[in-house]
């Protein structure tokens, strides 16, 4: 998230916001390692597993419930993050995905 943040066109804020993490963390984060005291390059990276499968039937479509907007980001091995904000069709999502992982 560091290496993120300090990448040419990205804010800490931004990047905060996308993992769910204060700023001001992160703004440590970025002070720690600068002054020697995290290793990035020692740091394990953890990863939950997660299965992509068919969205079951919904009683209503995502549109008619309250607030249906949010945020989804996905990180490819490559390091390539994509962030998808507001509504997403599960279908269209699904199609994009299987594409960009092939």
């Amino acid at each position: 998230m560091v290496d993120l943040a300090s990448a040419a066109g990205s804010s800490v804020t931004e990047v905060a916001e996308a993992f769910g993490v204060a700023p001001s963390q992160l703004y440590a984060w970025r002070k720690q390692m600068a002054g020697g005291e995290l290793d990035a390059d020692q740091a394990m990276a953890t990863f939950a597993r997660i299965d992509v499968s068919d969205l079951p039937d919904v009683e209503r479509p995502v549109a008619d419930c309250p607030d249906p907007a949010g945020r989804i980001v996905v990180a490819f091995a490559s390091g390539t993050r994509l962030r998808i904000d507001g509504i997403v069709d599960p279908t269209a999502l699904r199609i994009v995905l299987a594409e960009l992982t092939r």
